[in-house]
């Protein structure tokens, strides 16, 4: 899966936009409440040392497991500030199997979904 494919995966979700908060070269998809104008980002893209990059949020046990899982593949946010860093993970797009990147971006969406209601 490319990193395009992936972004109109996330497109798809129900409520999702795209966003620019860090500038053209980043994007991140949101998804807004229906309550009032809080948004919350599901899912960010972006390039890093050449390599194609996906940042999504889980659990802290779940995170923690795939890191343990995939040491070389999944890791901690890269951008994260430490608050954040135990429920965020990034990952290079290429090194990931189809079926396991549209099960993080799931769950990543279902997360941000919890935190909005």
């Amino acid at each position: 899966m490319s990193t395009k494919e992936l972004l109109q995966y996330c497109l798809e979700k129900k409520g999702a936009f795209i966003d620019y908060p860090f500038g053209n070269d980043y994007i991140t998809i949101k998804i807004k409440s229906a309550k009032n104008e809080k948004s919350i980002i599901f899912a960010e893209f972006y390039t890093l040392n050449g390599k194609e990059i996906f940042t999504f949020s889980t659990d802290a046990d779940t995170a923690l497991t795939l890191r343990l899982e995939y040491p070389e593949i999944i890791t901690r946010g890269w951008h994260c500030p430490p608050t954040q860093a135990k429920y965020k993970s990034t990952a290079v797009v290429a090194d990931i199997p189809d079926e396991l990147l549209k099960n993080l971006a799931n769950m990543s969406y279902i997360r941000a979904m919890d935190k909005l209601k």
